[in-house]
């Protein structure tokens, strides 16, 4: 007859745990799981394996990695959100070890008249993240990546998910709109969709960022960066997650928490990656 009990593991390991028992990065906790986040480099340290034969050894990752600068001078295009991986399906499993974790760093904007860098690469395990294409300046032509660059007026934007990953990393940037002498650029690809193309005078806006909640509560990663505009400029992708290009305040590195944004034309760089990753505990 069974009364219910939950057997414990005596002796030198005590009572076994539900999942993985692990350090590092920024640790907070949702319900019943648990939450590591990586902002900088560092490592993700399993000590103990899970018993639960679903959840016991494995995790959720999201890796988000660093967004593109947005391309120098006007008529700029915006940055390419840093390339996005996530695996709802809990279908990683790790083992005791030590996982080192590297967070793509933000693309620069360009140097004057010259096209925007890519961000850095982020990683997790067999994991890996691009960089964002950097958005074209008018010295440079827009640059593929996790998500691609944006182009100015005749130029397309640059390609999205380089390298190809399934499912899709990112997707590209769009090129700029209008004859001179006005002219908008195009915006940078994000993890949702590809950048909008400039008109006449408005650049377009960047890709939408992708909606997650493993954080424990929803939040934009990866969004492209607003191309550049005659006398205005684009708003960010998602709500001005991504580089706005009217306003260097509001764009990529200068929201708290905005993780692999592109970085708006003509005024941004983008903003750096993250690794998160998740894990049930009870």
């Amino acid at each position: 007859m069974s009364f219910g009990y939950r057997v414990l593991g005596f002796g030198s390991g005590g009572a076994a745990a539900f999942g993985i028992t692990a350090s590092g990065g920024t640790e907070s906790t949702d319900g019943d799981y648990k939450i590591h986040t990586f902002a900088a480099n560092g490592n993700f340290i399993v000590s103990a394996l899970g018993t639960d034969p679903t959840f016991g050894n494995k995790v959720e990752y999201l890796v988000s990695a660093g967004g593109g600068g947005g391309g120098n001078g006007g008529h700029g295009g915006g940055g390419g959100a840093g390339g996005y991986r996530h695996n709802s399906a809990y279908d990683m499993t790790l083992t005791i070890q030590t996982y080192a974790i590297v967070v793509g760093s933000y693309g620069a904007i360009g140097t004057p008249g010259g096209h925007g860098a890519n961000g850095g690469v982020a990683s997790f395990n067999s994991i890996q993240s691009a960089g964002g294409g950097g958005g074209q300046g008018h010295a440079g032509t827009a640059q593929s990546g996790g998500s691609g660059g944006g182009g100015m007026t005749g130029s397309a934007g640059a390609a999205g998910n380089t390298p190809s990953t399934s499912p899709s990393q990112g997707y590209s940037g769009t090129a700029g709109g209008g004859d001179a002498p006005a002219y908008g650029a195009g915006g940078g690809g994000g993890a949702g969709g590809p950048g909008g193309h400039g008109s006449a005078a408005v650049g377009g806006v960047g890709g939408a960022g992708s909606s997650n909640d493993i954080h424990g509560s929803s939040r934009i990663y990866s969004a492209g960066g607003g191309g550049h505009g005659h006398g205005s400029g684009g708003a960010g992708g998602s709500s001005n997650i991504g580089g706005n290009a009217n306003d260097a305040g509001t764009g990529g590195r200068n929201i708290a928490g905005n993780y692999g944004a592109g970085g708006g034309g003509n005024v941004d760089n983008g903003s750096a990656g993250a690794v998160i990753i998740r894990y049930k505990v009870a």
